[in-house]
């Protein structure tokens, strides 16, 4: 026996895809406001299709709906709780790629991890430790004052003792305090062709030349004749034979030493006459700077050509050493501190007056031997703990910090300072920047007219829009491309090759 079928009620849902009945309004309005099938606006009691239509229709009506969330439809009263709301549930994701093993990272603190911990193939975590010092020590040089002076001082005795200079100087052989005296000149001073004191003739007092419309229309028609006669040998049809032409057999004419008679211009597609030599114009080859398929002139001329290597004298390695030379040592791209790099002399820091060496840092020790220096600066000034300059707060490593300031809902505000790309730099070890812009979902934002209550006019409103921080990988300014070297005694080399710095 079949099943009876219910009776269905009068009201029935106003979806299409909804077959549900209800016996009033209010139930079926009940129904399409708790349902999660529906995007239904109940106050506005407006029927949406999905929830994009859902949500727009909420940004465009703030009398009714306030400030209304641009992803998920929740509204606000104000502003800053709109704002709020989207950084701590609607966070864009980032993109950030290594430059050293090229592995990308949707978060910022995930990419320091990376490289503080070891985890980069290129990049080791004593080089990332260095990066960071580098920076503080730079900042604190920078600060102000007497810091820099007192690092000048200390590389004062070196810079003196080095001599770049490869002319000059003074020939102690010779006597210094002789002074020969000049000789007398035995040559006679040159006399012009022409005596002053003779009196210029005639020609060279007249008139200046008369100018082109004063003169005869005889003249003209001989400058044409001229004119016509350098002309012949150009055919309108196709290439001049008076061109430069790529392998041709066809050279420049020479001038004529008879007058030529008047130009007569030749129909498109003839043959053109240079000296007795007749060559149809379809038979040349195109010109050098005439078609060449994006090449230019010296590839086809000289195609087997190797290209020049640019001199080492313009190379960017020998303008750092020239700029070093005339200014002195660049403390922002070399690594003059860090005895595991190859810009580290610990000459520069030797005091010949009490035969020790200074340490490079803001602190006033000295050492006997070099090894000494190396020693204390590889264990006195590593950066154990960092410290948030906003809530004072200490954190172990930097992925820690990193991942406090990505923290929106925590009280301290760090992120919203106007120097964090400055911290964010000195924290990163310049590996990352940052800057604020408007979110994606947020550049289309329609423009829609609305009634101001106050004025009763029509005025243009267009929904606020929600800014967020995009990250960016960097490379820092004293950065060394690393160099791949796998170094095997015995045995089988290593699956991750050792870097040279």
């Amino acid at each position: 026996m079949p099943a009876p079928l219910e009776q269905l009620q009068r009201i029935k849902c106003s979806y299409r895809d909804c077959y549900e009945s209800f016996d009033t309004e209010e139930a079926m309005h009940r129904h399409k406001k708790y349902s999660d099938r529906h995007e239904y606006c109940s106050k506005c009691r407006v029927d949406c299709e999905d929830l994009d239509e859902y949500v727009l229709h909420k940004i465009t009506r703030p009398k009714e709906h306030y400030k209304a969330c641009r992803v998920c439809g929740e509204e606000f009263k104000s502003e800053p709780g709109l704002k709020l709301h989207m950084e701590k549930n609607h966070q864009v994701n980032q993109r950030l790629t290594c430059i050293g093993c090229r592995k990308a990272f949707h978060s910022p603190h995930l990419f320091i991890e990376h490289l503080e911990f070891g985890h980069c193939d290129y990049i080791s975590a004593s080089q990332f430790q260095g990066h960071i010092v580098h920076k503080h020590l730079i900042t604190e040089l920078l600060k102000g004052g007497d810091a820099y002076a007192r690092f000048q001082q200390k590389t004062s005795k070196f810079e003196a003792a080095v001599d770049c200079e490869e002319e000059g100087g003074v020939n102690l052989e010779d006597n210094m305090f002789e002074d020969g005296g000049i000789e007398e000149v035995k040559y006679e001073a040159i006399k012009p062709d022409t005596p002053p004191d003779t009196p210029l003739s005639p020609a060279t007092m007249g008139p200046y030349p008369p100018l082109p419309s004063q003169t005869n229309s005889t003249n003209d028609y001989d400058t044409a004749s001229e004119i016509g006669s350098t002309l012949d040998g150009i055919s309108l049809g196709g290439e001049s034979a008076a061109s430069t032409v790529v392998n041709s057999p066809v050279t420049s004419p020479v001038a004529a030493p008879f007058r030529a008679k008047p130009f007569q211009s030749q129909s498109v597609g003839q043959v053109s006459t240079t000296q007795g030599s007749t060559i149809a114009s379809s038979s040349r080859q195109p010109k050098v700077w005439g078609s060449r398929s994006g090449k230019t002139a010296s590839d086809v001329l000289f195609p087997s050509a190797k290209t020049t290597p640019i001199p080492s004298e313009f190379s960017i390695e020998a303008h750092d050493n020239r700029m070093e030379v005339e200014h002195g040592l660049n403390i922002m791209r070399s690594r003059f501190w860090d005895p595991m790099s190859t810009d580290f002399n610990p000459e520069r820091f030797y005091d010949s007056v009490i035969s020790k060496y200074y340490c490079p840092f803001v602190c006033e020790q000295n050492f006997p031997t070099a090894s000494d220096l190396n020693r204390h600066i590889m264990n006195d000034h590593r950066i154990t703990r960092m410290k948030c300059p906003s809530c004072l707060k200490y954190f172990k490593s930097a992925s820690s910090l990193m991942a406090h300031c990505e923290s929106r809902g925590a009280r301290c505000q760090i992120s919203k300072a106007d120097n964090f790309n400055i911290f964010l730099d000195r924290l990163s070890g310049g590996f990352l920047s940052v800057e604020e812009k408007v979110r994606p979902d947020h550049l289309n934002n329609p423009t829609v007219l609305i009634t101001n209550e106050e004025t009763g006019r029509i005025e243009r409103y267009k929904p606020p829009v929600a800014i967020y921080l995009q990250y960016s990988v960097t490379t820092p300014p004293d950065w060394k491309e690393p160099v791949r070297t796998t170094k095997v005694i015995g045995g089988f080399p290593t699956r991750q090759p050792r870097n040279e710095w």
